[in-house]
C-alpha cells in the first residue's frame, strides 16, 4: 500500500498538472491573438493593394486624357498658325505636324478605351474581392472574439485551479511537500511522483537501484529515482 502521503502527494500532482495545463494554454491565447491579427492586417493589405492597383490606372487614364487635350489644342494651335503662313513649304510642315498630332489622338484614345475597359474589368474584380476579404475578416474579428471569451474562462479556471493546488497542500507532511517541489523545479514536466514497475521508474522508465527499490516499498519517508530524481513509490 502507498505511503499516505504520497497518496496526498498524487493529488497534489493532479492539481498541479491541471493548473500548469491552463496556464500554458494562457501563455499560447496571446501568440494565437497575434496570429489573427496578423492575418487580419494582411487581409487588409490586400484591399489597398487593389485600390492601388485601380487607382494607378486611374491616374494613367487621366494622363492619357491629358495627353489628348494637349494633341487637340496642338492641331488648333497648327490651323490657326496656317492661316498666317504665307509660304507653301510652310503651310505643307504644319500639315504634317496636324497629320502626326491626330495620328496620336487617335492612338492615345485607343489606348485610352483599352484602359477604361481594363478599370471596369478591375473594379468588377476588386468589387467581389473586396466582399470575399471582408467575409474572411469578419471571421477572423469573430475568432477573435471566441479567442477573448476563452481567455476570460481560462482566467476564472486559473484562479479556481490555483486555489485548489493550495488547499491540497494543507495536509500533506512538509518534508515530503518541499522534497515534491524540489523535484517539481528540478524535473520541469510531469509526472513528478511516479510508482516503480518491474524495478522501472515511471517517469524515466529506467532502472532503479535495488535500495531504491526496496525503499519505495517502505512508508514514512520520501524516496527518489536514481537516474531522474523524481519522487517515488511501490
Amino acid at each position: 500500500m502507498p505511503d499516505p502521503q504520497i497518496q496526498k502527494l498524487l493529488i497534489v500532482q493532479d492539481r498541479d498538472v491541471e493548473l500548469l495545463k491552463i496556464e500554458q494554454e494562457l501563455k499560447r491565447i496571446p501568440i494565437e491573438r497575434q496570429n489573427l491579427e496578423a492575418k487580419v492586417i494582411a487581409e487588409r493589405e490586400n484591399i489597398e493593394v487593389a485600390q492601388k492597383t485601380l487607382r494607378e490606372k486611374e491616374v494613367r487614364r487621366s494622363e492619357l486624357d491629358a495627353e489628348v487635350k494637349a494633341q487637340e489644342a496642338a492641331v488648333n494651335r497648327f490651323r490657326t498658325q496656317q492661316l498666317e503662313v504665307k509660304k507653301n513649304d510652310e503651310y505643307r510642315a504644319l500639315t504634317q505636324q496636324i497629320d502626326q498630332a491626330e495620328e496620336a489622338i487617335s492612338d492615345l484614345e485607343e489606348a485610352e478605351i483599352a484602359l477604361m475597359l481594363e478599370i471596369d474589368l478591375e473594379q468588377e474584380k476588386f468589387k467581389l474581392e473586396k466582399v470575399s476579404i471582408e467575409s474572411r475578416i469578419k471571421e477572423l474579428n469573430r475568432l477573435t472574439d471566441v479567442l477573448a471569451e476563452r481567455e476570460r474562462e481560462m482566467q476564472a479556471s486559473l484562479l479556481q485551479a490555483r486555489n485548489l493546488a493550495s488547499e491540497v497542500r494543507e495536509g500533506v507532511d512538509s518534508n515530503y511537500l518541499e522534497h515534491y517541489e524540489r523535484v517539481k523545479k528540478l524535473t520541469k514536466r510531469a509526472p513528478f511522483v511516479v510508482p516503480i514497475v518491474d524495478h522501472k521508474c515511471g517517469g524515466c522508465h529506467l532502472r532503479v537501484s535495488n535500495e531504491v527499490s526496496r525503499g519505495a516499498m517502505i512508508s514514512g519517508e520520501p524516496h527518489f529515482c536514481d537516474q531522474c530524481a523524481r519522487l517515488v513509490y511501490a
